[in-house]
């Protein structure tokens, strides 16, 4: 079982824990705030996804961030860049960026298209090639919390 913190959006929140069933039935995933980041310091998060600004607490975020084996970054976030200064995990970014590990490739009403544009190593060791992943979209899900679950999905993949 992986510990698993997500910092994001808390409107995302309601999508992933829809989306990551199977994810969440078998590790401990933890819905963090910016200010519940003092109370978890002492965890050791194999998988942390950093998906907002952060404005306070950014040192708890770093001692948390040093133990975290994979993170997973909001690559269009460039103003949380400097926490990350001389950090060492596997690092899968995510967003509108072209340099993002997985980005939109195409973003319609009903669905979108998730792109890997390079290969990861998933949880287990095994390599995820780049491929394309259609998405059909619900009315409460954004193009970032569908990015955040699939990053999630990715390291987790069988």
């Amino acid at each position: 079982m992986a510990f698993i913190g997500i910092l994001t959006d808390s409107s995302h929140e309601p999508y992933l824990k829809q989306n990551l069933s199977e994810i969440i039935k078998h590790n401990q995933i933890l819905f963090l705030t910016q200010e519940s980041l003092k109370n978890v310091k002492n965890i050791k998060f194999q998988v942390m996804i950093l998906g907002k600004k952060i404005t306070k607490q950014q040192q708890e975020l770093r001692q948390l961030l040093e133990k975290t084996q994979y993170l997973i970054f909001n690559a269009d976030r460039t103003e949380n860049t400097e926490i990350l200064k001389d950090l060492s995990f596997h690092l899968i970014t995510y967003g509108f960026n072209s340099k993002a590990t997985i980005t939109a490739s195409s973003v319609e009403e009903q669905k979108i298209m998730i792109y890997l544009q390079r290969g990861i190593q998933n949880i287990e060791g095994r390599s995820i090639e780049p491929q394309e992943i259609e998405i059909s979209l619900e009315k409460e899900a954004d193009s970032y919390a569908v990015m955040e679950m699939i990053s999630l999905k990715l390291l987790f993949w069988p």
